[in-house]
Parts: structure tokens; C-alpha cells; sequence
């Protein structure tokens, strides 16, 4: 293992530490950590937290499989690529947090006096934190230099997230109704002015 490859494990791994600073010190209120399901849900938790699951187990052990041969196609600058990538999902991570404060939950579900939120960067966005988790869930695979992962993560969390974003979306609009569907026409689901 070279110098170059360790530096860009730790990184890597301090992505996952980055995840965990903000889930412990910027989501704030009780219902925010609740993980109860609601009618909204429709197993979209479940999902969510199988694959993400199966991600924090997976990834960690890139350097082993590559030390083994088993896939692995380090490249130091599809490495720093990855951790770039990863580093932008921390940063949307900690601003969509800071715009929703305690409606960034854990669960779909109407909170007490529940609002749109359409500032900050839920302005062009209508799902940021998702956004987030792909990012630095994909970018920490690819930094890890090892083709199983940079395969398996997209393909298990794009789909995971298209499933959570319509379950979403169906709450929000059985919540707000017009205002949502209004919403919806001058933003974008996960990338501004895409898609």
C-alpha cells in the first residue's frame, strides 16, 4: 500500500466521520432522531437505511479487497475525484440541515405546524439531504479505488432514493397540495435545472 493510497483511505473514511459529525451536531429536535414509521413511509426507512447500512459495511473494507486483488483499479485522481465529491455532499448535507432545522427528519412525517420550506437551498433543490447521502456515499466508493463498490453503491442508492423521493412527494403534496405542486414546477428533485 502506498503512501498516496493511505491517505486517500483516511479521507475516505473521514467522509463517513463528516456523515456522523453532522447527524450528531446539527439535526436538532427529538422528532429528528425518531426512527417510528408512518403511513407516509411505504418502506421507503427500510430501504433507505438496508442500503446505507450495507454501504457503511462495505466500503470500510475496500482496502482490504484491494490488497487481495479483488477489484481494485486505484487511481489516485478518480481517488481525489471521489473525495471531492463527497466533500460537496457534506456541505449540501450540513446546508439542507441548517435550512429545515427540525423538519429535517429521519422518517416521512407531518411535524406540528409543519411548513414548505422553499430558501436556501431548497430553493432550486426539493431534496438536498438525499442529494447528500449519494454523494458522499458514491464519492467515499470511488475514493476507495475498488470497481465492486464503484458499481454496487450508485446502483443500490439511486434507485433506494428515487423510491424515498416519490414517497416523499406524495406526503408533501397530501400536506400542502397546490403550494407543493407549484413548488415543484420551479425546482428540481436532486440536481438545479436537471432533473
Amino acid at each position: 500500500m502506498t503512501t498516496e493510497e493511505i491517505i486517500i483511505y483516511i479521507s475516505a473514511y473521514c467522509l463517513f466521520i463528516g456523515f456522523f459529525l453532522i447527524e450528531r451536531f446539527v439535526r436538532k429536535g427529538e422528532n429528528t432522531k425518531n426512527m417510528g414509521r408512518t403511513k407516509f413511509d411505504r418502506g421507503s426507512t427500510t430501504v433507505v437505511s438496508i442500503v446505507m447500512g450495507t454501504a457503511f459495511v462495505t466500503i470500510p473494507f475496500a482496502p482490504l479487497m484491494n490488497y487481495f486483488n479483488i477489484c481494485g483499479i486505484f487511481n489516485l485522481w478518480l481517488s481525489v475525484a471521489g473525495i471531492i465529491v463527497g466533500a460537496m455532499g457534506l456541505v449540501i448535507r450540513y446546508m439542507a440541515f441548517k435550512t429545515l432545522g427540525r423538519f429535517f427528519t429521519r422518517i416521512l412525517r407531518e411535524e406540528e405546524n409543519h411548513k414548505l420550506i422553499k430558501t436556501g437551498i431548497y430553493k432550486r433543490i426539493r431534496h438536498p439531504g438525499y442529494l447528500s447521502d449519494i454523494l458522499i456515499f458514491i464519492g467515499a466508493a470511488t475514493a476507495m479505488g475498488n470497481l465492486i463498490l464503484i458499481i454496487a453503491i450508485p446502483v443500490m442508492f439511486i434507485p433506494a432514493y428515487m423510491y424515498r423521493i416519490s414517497a416523499e412527494e406524495k406526503m408533501l403534496i397530501d400536506l400542502f397540495g397546490t403550494d407543493y405542486i407549484e413548488y415543484k414546477k420551479t425546482s428540481k428533485k436532486l440536481i438545479p435545472f436537471i432533473f
